[in-house]
């Protein structure tokens, strides 16, 4: 059996796969004048522009608390994850597409198809590979793709997946278009395989800002897992009721829960205190990735709040 695939490595061979495109591509745009080409270098400047900005989050997350954070620096990757998917937007997106404009009105003629040919196959090789490590982490550790994007954890490896998989969807566009190319000897393919391929990549950029905001603004945990947590606090012994339960993603692998509790009214405090590290137990074994856990305890016969 394989051994797991870390996401260091992950997103070491998404980043390398994308200096790849950035380097062979521009030198191929170049000799050959193919938009498709271009917009090839264009999608690895901008994957690999965004998994710098991904990293930066990464370390700079990672942070301890201060005076000024009391909560630590967890969120700042959403930002930084946010700042990445501008990236993909403006460079990839943008270029691709005035290349591909630029095509379509004022068609040149190209040099050396077949060289392009070779270099857009070979991003597909490249591309695919690195989505295939990217699939085995997350099945690895949530059983399947469904699961895997049902969280919102490990935004950083889901984001080289999906950057991947545009990557290897648009060499397959552009292959295509340049096979058609090659084959009728009508210019407005190498144009359309550009424009398609920003397009995939302003929808791909789209859903990266909506999964970045979603983050930034607190979204809850998915409705299955909050439904476990309230029953698997409510089944401890010396709760009386739950009032309210809430738990959001306070970074890229950090929960932070919040709970407001009625208590057996005959509880001590010893008591009270073992019942909150039991609560807290139980929290995490639902949720490992629990950093912080939250309660406000109340006795069934308080008095109004």
């Amino acid at each position: 059996m394989p051994a797991p695939l870390s996401s260091r490595r992950v997103l070491l061979v998404s980043f390398l796969v994308n200096v790849f495109d950035v380097l062979s591509n521009l030198v191929v745009a170049w000799l050959t004048g193919s938009a498709v080409v271009f917009s090839e270098m264009a999608k690895g400047l901008a994957d690999s522009s965004g998994s710098a900005l991904l990293v930066i989050g990464e370390r700079r997350a990672k942070r301890p608390r201060d005076a000024e954070h009391p909560l630590g620096y967890a969120r700042e990757a959403f930002f930084w994850g946010l700042l990445s998917a501008v990236a993909m937007l403006v460079i990839g997106g943008g270029l691709s597409a005035w290349r591909g404009y630029q095509q379509l009105v004022d068609p040149t003629p190209l040099e050396m198809p077949v060289l392009a040919l070779a270099v857009v196959a070979l991003a597909v090789l490249t591309n695919g590979y690195a989505v295939s490590l990217s699939v085995r982490k997350l099945v690895h550790e949530d059983g399947s793709l469904r699961a895997a994007f049902r969280n919102m954890d490990r935004p950083l490896v889901k984001s080289a997946l999906l950057r991947d998989a545009i990557g290897t969807f648009t060499s397959v566009v552009g292959l295509i278009a340049l096979a058609l190319y090659q084959v009728l000897d009508l210019l407005i393919f190498d144009a359309l395989g550009a424009l398609v391929a920003a397009v995939l990549m302003v929808i791909a950029s789209l859903m990266l800002m909506a999964q970045a905001r979603a983050l930034i603004a607190g979204q809850a945990l998915p409705k299955g897992t909050l439904r476990k947590l309230r029953m698997v606090v409510l089944a401890t012994p010396g709760v009386e009721a739950v009032n309210y339960l809430a738990a959001i993603y306070s970074g890229a692998s950090q929960v932070l829960v919040d709970a407001d509790l009625d208590l057996d009214e005959d509880l001590d405090t010893v008591e009270i205190e073992a019942l909150l590290d039991l609560i807290e137990n139980r929290i995490r074994a639902v949720v490992p990735d629990t950093e912080r856990v939250r309660v406000n305890l109340n006795s069934p016969t308080s008095p109004l709040r």
